[in-house]
């Protein structure tokens, strides 16, 4: 539904992506659910949340190594980088699928001591944050935010 309603109006294909999945790249890593996810739609631009493409997702898992006197503790071993929502990034924690993020506070997001879970699952986030009602409360956007009028605009949001 968002892949064909983004060619409604002429911003909303310049500034979106909803890319068809395919194979996945050999030995390609990452949470199971975010590797079926692939398979659907290969990561994609939803107005300001950005799942990562297979081509681009092993280069972006720097998010994820431990910062120096971060107040919130990282590590590859335990958490995965899925996106990003504005410029901050968002993670899987790998013990359970569930989806965290940094709210935007006005700090930059390695320094910010407040690390939400915005979801149990990969398909909750992008269901609720990434193309739901939940997208505004992630990523602050204003109710004239270009995402956000064509969810209401397909029914995904009100």
């Amino acid at each position: 539904m968002a892949r064909e309603a983004v060619q409604l109006e002429p911003e909303w294909s310049m500034m979106n992506s909803v890319p068809a999945g395919g194979r996945l790249p050999v030995g390609m890593e990452g949470p199971s659910e975010y590797l079926e996810l692939l398979g659907i739609v290969n990561g994609g631009i939803f107005g300001r949340v950005v799942i990562f493409d297979a081509k681009t997702v092993a280069k972006m898992q720097f998010y994820a190594d431990e910062t120096e006197g971060a107040p919130v503790h990282l590590g590859r071993d335990n958490w995965f980088c899925l996106g990003k929502v504005n410029d901050d990034p968002v993670f899987v924690n790998r013990a359970d699928g569930s989806v965290w993020g940094f709210p935007d506070r006005g700090v930059i997001w390695w320094q910010s001591d407040v690390f939400e879970c915005w979801a149990e699952s990969v398909g909750d986030f992008i269901l609720n944050s990434a193309l739901g009602g939940g997208y505004r409360h992630v990523t602050g956007a204003l109710e004239d935010d270009q995402w956000w009028r064509l969810l209401r605009r397909i029914g995904r949001a009100e």
